[in-house]
């Protein structure tokens, strides 16, 4: 084709399929840009309400510490419930061991008195 304005020229059929095909191949580059754009923009669309990887580390960070604080305030708590508990029973052991050891004091209250009576009788000095 001599001039792509000049509508008076002949153009044979190999040269009107050649122009043709040129024109497809333009067609179908425009309409992929055209798609890819319109892809970028819905996928865009889409994604600019949704979290980002980093808004995740920040928000399971922030959890992770909020968890952490939860659990260090729980487990502190129920280690002073845990210890007073025990602080309980080691005092009501002591008072059950304390009145078991005076029942064994009360029998024996008057041994020395009775081991200085058994010794003068036995150990009485001897008459000379």
């Amino acid at each position: 084709m001599v001039d792509a304005m000049d509508m008076s020229t002949p153009v044979t059929r190999g040269e009107l399929r050649e122009e043709i095909e040129l024109l497809e191949i333009r067609l179908e580059q425009k309409l992929e840009q055209k798609l890819e754009q319109k892809l970028e923009q819905k996928l865009e669309q889409k994604l600019a309400h949704m979290a980002t990887k980093a808004d995740l580390e920040i928000w399971g960070g922030a959890l992770h510490m909020a968890m952490k604080t939860n659990f260090e305030i729980w487990g502190e708590a129920l280690f002073k419930r845990l210890q007073a508990e025990l602080a309980r029973h080691v005092k009501a052991v002591q008072e059950s061991f304390s009145i078991q050891i005076s029942a064994i004091d009360d029998k024996y209250a008057d041994l020395p008195a009775r081991v200085n009576h058994l010794e003068a009788a036995v150990f009485a000095p001897k008459a000379r």
